[in-house]
């Protein structure tokens, strides 16, 4: 377009004898040959990036590092790196390189919202200094950043009942249970109450009972995702429950598992997903008002151990069908995530066999579960 103008511009200062036209005119043109060189001027280079740590948290920003290597024997002219962050894009400005140099640029990928981001790709380019001509090579292809929700530090949940109390022993089982396992040689600490009398006169060696727990103990996680009972923000606050309540479990060696309403389990691998925390990150509302994904959902769930539902404004229907489940959990928990004007509808309400933790805020959430675990009312 500049270019048509200044021919135009000159034509007319030409014809209409106006001398200052056709400086304009030849300037133009000057700084159009000026930039369509600069652009012409090629960075030869080999980029290589790289997204350090590839799974963060909410508001734990990771590192981009690119590294650029002149392979060629000549010098190049510097050039701008353009590397797209989610909906955004960093620019990093790379300066002259000598023949065989590296240089290493970093800059922050912000973690500014739970989910999978796309970064990438990343293109080398020249811009002439009038913003006139732009030339651009892509150099590194997609990377991925995970973010996880954020955690809250909770108290660990009581131990459920388990179906199977004369489960399969396994090697992580807790000694000090009543289920026997097996008769070893006393050693210095053994309790003398778990002497095994008959086996120590026929040995002559102090022989005691080994106990071990076999029950497994585990904690199931339901994340209701239906819009009609979390609006987007609430949402938000249930995925960080519930990776809390994992967490809690996991670290007391415990095994959880996750369950969340309206998952595509194949497309979760497909996407990449390797961790409770990443299907978390992939979760989004599911558009319906119908109950039924979330029973069947329940009804998914291996019994045994406690439940954990994490959902929004349940009716007294819903709590109720919830309810029944104390017949394949115990305890039960519902921790109902409210709009920010229910704020005094907050606290912990029991029924016989459960529990329901009101709340507007993981934080509150928080602060509720930690009550409840250490034995508060409300």
């Amino acid at each position: 377009m500049l270019a048509v103008t200044a021919v135009a511009v000159y034509a007319a200062g030409v014809l209409l004898g106006y001398d200052l036209l056709v400086t304009l005119a030849v300037g133009a043109l000057t700084v159009l040959a000026a930039g369509a060189v600069t652009v012409s001027i090629r960075p030869a280079v080999t980029v290589i990036r790289d997204i350090s740590p590839d799974r963060t948290t909410v508001g734990e920003p990771a590192l981009g590092r690119v590294e650029v290597r002149n392979p060629s024997r000549w010098p190049v002219a510097g050039f701008t790196a353009v590397d797209r962050v989610g909906v955004d894009q960093a620019e990093l400005t790379v300066g002259p390189l000598r023949a065989g140099a590296r240089r290493t640029l970093h800059y922050p990928v912000p973690a500014l919202r739970r989910g999978r981001m796309r970064v990438g790709p990343l293109t080398v380019e020249r811009r002439d200094p009038f913003g006139l001509f732009r030339w651009a090579r892509r150099t590194a292809g997609d990377a991925v950043l995970w973010i996880h929700p954020r955690v809250h530090p909770l108290r660990p949940l009581p131990v459920g009942t388990v179906p199977d109390y004369e489960g399969r022993t396994t090697e992580n089982a807790r000694a000090g249970t009543v289920t026997f396992s097996s008769l070893r040689e006393y050693v210095p600490g053994d309790d003398p109450r778990q002497i095994h009398w008959r086996s120590t006169a026929r040995t002559g060696t102090l022989i005691v009972r080994d106990h071990v727990d076999t029950t497994e103990p585990s904690a199931t996680v339901v994340l209701d995702t239906r819009a009609v009972a979390l609006s987007p923000d609430a949402f938000e606050h249930a995925a960080e429950v519930a990776a809390s309540v994992l967490r809690t479990v996991e670290d007391a060696g415990r095994p959880a598992s996750l369950h969340i309403v309206g998952e595509d389990a194949a497309d979760a691998v497909t996407a990449g997903a390797m961790s409770t925390l990443d299907r978390l990150a992939l979760a989004g509302r599911l558009d319906t008002a119908d109950p039924v994904p979330l029973l069947a959902a329940l009804d998914r769930a291996t019994p045994g151990g406690a439940l954990v539902v994490v959902t929004g404004d349940a009716d007294e229907a819903m709590l109720a069908r919830l309810a029944e489940q104390r017949r394949r959990f115990a305890p039960v928990v519902v921790v109902a995530l409210l709009a920010a004007e229910r704020a005094d509808a907050g606290g912990i309400r029991r029924r016989p066999g459960m529990a329901v933790l009101i709340a507007t805020t993981a934080e509150e959430a928080a602060g509720a579960w930690n009550r409840m675990t250490g034995g508060e009312s409300g």
